[in-house]
């Protein structure tokens, strides 16, 4: 059975994926490293490569997960990976934080707690409409570490890759809020698919990971 290594996005863990359903594949969560503050994604991308022992793997990579991944196929083999709702390069990152609030995340003002609080606001980014998926939203949310969010955030406003892996397939949602639709050149549109899709469009998103297989 093939496996395939999921790396989650920010304020996301292995929930996400528990409805995505692929013929012959076993799905294996990679789980967050430490970080470290003056890390940058490459460096993190580092941590996470080692956490994956198999050689030449297959790997999904969801939103931040997503552009770890597009720096874990600069450091070693990959046989393919599925990015899903996030940005190849630094061009197609959407920088929705500048102005005001980048200056606040580079300046370490806003309070670490701020990134995880569930609130309407984040479940409509998410695009979190269901009483499930807004409970599983905050669920997870609550889980996540408030430190590494804020860490992670002002690691991608530095991010700088520009190269994309041959391997990479990239999907994403015509209605996504987080990375938004405007600057992404996926090979597969999800219409209507938002920044939750991976687990409300599952199996549109698992029919296009089997055939590319």
């Amino acid at each position: 059975m093939k496996k395939i290594h999921c790396i989650s996005g920010l304020g996301a863990d292995e929930r996400i994926f528990k409805n995505l359903s692929i013929p012959g594949v076993e799905l294996v969560h990679v789980p967050w490293a430490p970080f470290d503050h003056h890390d940058e994604l490459p460096c993190y991308a580092q941590k996470m490569s080692a956490r994956i022992k198999e050689k030449n793997p297959i790997i999904i990579g969801l939103s931040f997960g997503g552009m770890l991944s597009m720096e874990i196929a600069r450091l070693r083999q990959v046989e393919k990976i599925f990015a899903i709702s996030t940005a190849k390069t630094k061009g197609e990152l959407v920088q929705g934080t500048g102005g005001f609030l980048k200056f606040l995340i580079m300046h370490d003002v806003i309070p670490a707690s701020m990134f995880t609080m569930p609130n309407f606001v984040i479940a409509n980014r998410f695009g979190a409409n269901t009483k499930q998926e807004k409970k599983l939203l905050a669920d997870i949310l609550e889980a996540t570490d408030p430190h590494f969010v804020k860490w992670a955030m002002k690691a991608l406003l530095l991010w700088q890759n520009e190269a994309v892996p041959k391997q990479a397939i990239h999907i994403h949602g015509t209605a996504d809020k987080i990375i938004l639709p405007v600057n992404i050149k996926p090979d597969h549109w999800i219409e209507g698919g938002t920044h939750m899709m991976v687990y409300n469009r599952a199996e549109e998103i698992s029919k296009i990971i089997a055939e590319n297989l």
